[in-house]
Order: C-alpha cells, then structure tokens, then sequence
C-alpha cells in the first residue's frame, strides 16, 4: 500500500512513517523541512506546505516508482512559539482545516478514496467526555486555536463526500506501544485521566488505512 502523509516529521508523523515502512507499505510524505526525515528505503519526500494545493498534488504523483496512493494519512498540529502545548501558535487559525481541504481536494483529482486523520478527545461530538480540567485547558488557554481548528477539519471532512476516519486520543505521551481500546464516537467511558502513546496512535492510523473497521466514524482511542 503507498500512502501520503502529512505531518510525517512530527512527533506521531515520525512513528507513523517508521511503522508504516516496517510493515511493507511505501510512503510519500509532504515536509516543509526534508532534513527532518531521514532517507531510507521506501520513503519518498517532497518538499512544501500542506496549504499550499500544488505542492499537495505533487506529493500525490511523486515517487521514484509512482503508484497510486491507496490513502492520505494526515497527523499535523499547527506549530507552536514553545514546546509548551499551551504556548501562542505560530500558524494561521485554519491551518489544519485548510491543509485537509487541499488534500480532499487532491484526493479527488487522484481517485484516492480514503483519508484518515488524528484529531483529540474534545473536538466535535466527544466534547461531553473531556474531562473538566480540559474544558478549561480548551477555553481559557492559547490550545483553544488548536481545538477550533480541529472542530473545522471535523466539519471538512464529514461533508467531502471521501471515506474517511478521525482518530480522537487523549493526552499523548512518550511511551512504548500499547494495545489501543476504542471508546466509540464520543469516548464515552474513557475516564478522566486517559492517556495514549504517540507510538500507539500511530499504528492505530495505520489500521485505520488497513482496515474497514472504523470507515466514517470518530473512534475515541486510549491505552
């Protein structure tokens, strides 16, 4: 299977490309950097922005040996003035949604049928379920951009008319790979300190691109 990525030099984007080529698949990932992701067997890298369309649509047609891209796997958060989660962002307020719009939009002029991107437990209809001291992070602290960002992307996606799945974890940590648990839509049950590695989203992404099991649905996903 060859997959696009966006996002493939962030810190899910990094495991994600890793366990992609581990299990057999090629890989074309958009980067603005090219030094951020080191060359290897399987990997093809192009250079650009997600908000800028043609350097999305050549991502799509490059490739040393080019076959179609069976899916878009999109795993980007808008960059920060500090590591701090709760520091100013330094991308534009639509910066994930208008990066989904242009790979829909490529996804459409390809015939490639599936996109699946990683959003957090808080947007959309799993608002119910974050858990309180998040609704305060959320409202009252600069990850509100980040947050309403992703509420766009939900709405995007939903009404492009492609098959897609929108992964929802929780706080993300550094550990090792874990068994994922899925929650449903709204992450009911989840509890109130969930916590996920990046390692284990990513392979989650991966299954999602692999399998049929959460086509248009928003898993809410922990350890």
């Amino acid at each position: 299977m060859r997959l696009v990525v966006l996002g493939g030099s962030g810190r899910t984007g990094v495991h994600l490309v890793e366990q992609a080529l581990a299990r057999g698949h090629s890989i074309t990932a958009l980067v603005r950097n090219p030094a951020t992701l080191s060359a290897r067997t399987g990997l093809d890298i192009c250079q650009g922005t997600p908000l800028n369309l043609h350097d999305v649509c050549k991502t799509f047609s490059a490739g040393s040996s080019y076959t179609q891209p069976s899916a878009v796997i999109v795993c980007l958060n808008p960059s920060r003035a500090s590591d701090s989660p709760f520091s100013r962002p330094t991308t534009p307020p639509r910066f994930m949604a208008d990066s989904v719009a242009n790979a829909i939009t490529a996804m459409k002029l390809h015939a490639v049928p599936k996109i699946v991107v990683m959003q957090a437990l808080g947007v959309g209809n799993s608002f119910p379920n974050l858990p309180w001291w998040m609704r305060y992070v959320r409202h009252w602290t600069y990850m509100r951009h980040s947050y309403d960002d992703h509420d766009l992307v939900n709405e995007e996606v939903k009404r492009a008319g492609v098959k897609y799945v929108l992964p929802r974890p929780p706080w993300l940590t550094n550990g090792e790979m874990e068994p994922v648990r899925t929650f449903g839509d709204r992450g009911d049950g989840i509890g109130t300190f969930a916590m996920i590695s990046r390692k284990s989203v990513a392979g989650f992404l991966l299954d999602a691109c692999e399998r049929d099991d959460w086509d248009e649905s928003t898993p809410v996903i922990a350890r």
